[in-house]
């Protein structure tokens, strides 16, 4: 089969033209291959590579995603940070760990507290006629006795009375039943009282300080999400702003002298840096 040459050389030189525009691209693009070259001069080990290869093996990083690393942090503080490479993650964890420890402690210092006001409002509190502190509110009616000296008090409704009974702290005088707590005269009260009232004060106190640690651990929780977002940008910048060094062109045209006659010929010549 003949070949017809008018056509055979537009093609070739469009071929050409293709492969250096396609050479001109991966010399002006970020994504490079790093690779060992096998010979009989010996095998380049990947650990001595040129400032080209190393620049092009950062440019290879995977990018972080922003949202995943808000996500992370947003569940376990500091996971964010890490996920981009931040040691500083360690510290939004320590910190987690502490707060919640904190927390937890307190909590259940303030839980013992308030079982020990009861314990006090349980001994030493007498029923008038019929009464039993399983009908009582764990919360309101404890609270509420350890505010008054005996049953006949202003805040009590009908209905309140039915359930909690008629009651007197047992180191007053039973004669006091009768008389509303307002109008007892100064001095006169139940230390029993007083006691169970400090210890409810106290209780009330550590509840509000374990709930401002856990206030922080919540905040530490948002505070690290939105900074993990921000640096797994700054993470993503930094590479894209990394500055790629100067690539050869894979090829290149050279007048060379021929060899045998002197004359000068054009020629491609392919360059491969290794």
């Amino acid at each position: 089969m003949k070949f017809n040459t008018q056509i055979l050389i537009p093609v070739l030189l469009l071929c050409l033209s293709a492969g250096v525009c396609l050479a001109s691209d991966v010399s002006n693009a970020q994504a490079y291959t790093a690779f060992a070259l096998d010979s009989k001069l010996g095998i380049r080990s990947l650990a001595n590579q040129s400032p080209t290869t190393l620049a092009a093996s950062q440019a290879l990083q995977a990018r972080k995603s922003p949202n995943e690393a808000f996500l992370y942090s947003l569940v376990i503080p500091g996971m964010g940070q890490l996920y981009t490479g931040a040691k500083r993650g360690y510290i939004y964890t320590a910190a987690e760990i502490g707060f919640l420890a904190t927390y937890f402690i307190l909590r259940n210092s303030a839980a013992n507290i308030r079982d020990d006001y009861r314990d006090v409002v349980r001994d030493h509190v007498v029923f008038i006629g019929p009464g039993s502190f399983e009908d009582w509110d764990p919360i309101e009616d404890f609270e509420h006795a350890t505010q008054y000296e005996n049953w006949n008090h202003d805040y009590d409704s009908e209905a309140t009375r039915a359930r909690t009974g008629k009651w007197y702290w047992d180191d007053l005088d039973p004669a006091l039943k009768d008389i509303r707590h307002r109008d007892i005269e100064v001095g006169v009260g139940s230390k029993h009282r007083l006691e169970a009232f400090d210890l409810r004060e106290q209780a009330n106190d550590t509840f509000q300080r374990a709930k401002f640690f856990l206030g922080l651990a919540i905040l530490n929780h948002v505070v690290s999400a939105v900074e993990a977002r921000i640096t797994a940008k700054h993470f993503n910048s930094r590479l894209e702003n990394t500055p790629t060094p100067p690539q050869t062109r894979a090829f290149d045209i050279d007048v060379q002298p021929d060899r045998f006659t002197g004359a000068l010929t054009g020629m491609f010549v392919l360059r491969t840096r290794f």
